[in-house]
C-alpha cells in the first residue's frame, strides 16, 4: 500500500478566482469561485481537472489541475508544510494562503512535533491580513480581501470590527 493510499490528499488554491466547474472541461458551468487559501479535497482526475469536494461549500465540483498544488496531510509530508508555511509568513498579500498552510501541517504533524512556531505565523498573517482589510482598498480589492477573511474563518480564525468615528478598524482576535 502506497502512502498516499492511507494520506489525505488536499487542493489548495493558490490563486483568486479559480473556477470550481460541474464537469471536467472550460466551458462547462462554473459553480463557485474559490480564492486563495480555500482548501477542497482530491476525490478523483479526469482529463486536466481534479475532481474535488468543497467542505465547505458543501459541493462537488471540477478544477482546473493546474491551478492548485496537491498536498499530503500525511506526517511524513509535516516538514514540506511547515517550509512552505516559513516562506509565506512575510509574504505580503498570500496571508489567508499562508494561513491555510498553516492549518495543513497542523493536520498533519504529530502532536509532539508541534511548536510555537506555526502559532506564530499564524498570528502574524492574521494581524496583516486584518490591518490590509483595514487600510482603503479598491472595490476589486475589497472583494478579494472579502474572500480571504472568508477563507480563514473557515480555520477559526477571528476577525472583529471596531467602529470608529471616521473608520472601521479591523482587529485579529486571537
Amino acid at each position: 500500500m502506497s502512502l498516499f493510499a492511507t494520506a489525505v490528499i488536499l487542493a489548495i488554491v493558490t490563486r483568486d478566482q479559480a473556477a470550481l466547474r460541474a464537469a471536467p472541461k472550460d466551458s462547462a458551468q462554473q459553480q463557485a469561485v474559490r480564492w486563495q487559501g480555500d482548501s477542497l479535497e482530491i476525490r478523483g482526475e479526469k482529463q486536466d481537472f481534479l475532481q474535488v469536494y468543497d467542505h465547505r461549500r458543501e459541493r462537488a465540483g471540477y478544477i482546473r489541475a493546474a491551478q492548485v498544488p496537491r498536498i499530503s496531510l500525511a506526517p511524513v509530508d509535516a516538514p514540506e508544510l511547515l517550509s512552505v508555511v516559513r516562506f509565506l509568513r512575510d509574504t505580503p498579500g498570500a496571508e489567508s494562503l499562508g494561513i491555510n498552510y498553516v492549518a495543513a501541517y497542523l493536520k498533519a504533524a504529530p502532536s509532539a512535533a508541534i511548536t510555537a512556531e506555526p502559532f506564530d505565523a499564524l498570528s502574524g498573517m492574521a494581524e496583516r491580513l486584518a490591518r490590509r482589510a483595514s487600510s482603503r482598498q479598491s472595490k476589486q480589492g475589497d472583494v478579494v480581501i472579502a474572500a480571504h477573511l472568508e477563507a480563514v474563518a473557515n480555520y477559526g480564525v477571528v476577525v472583529r470590527r471596531q467602529e470608529g468615528e471616521e473608520r472601521m478598524q479591523l482587529c485579529y482576535d486571537g
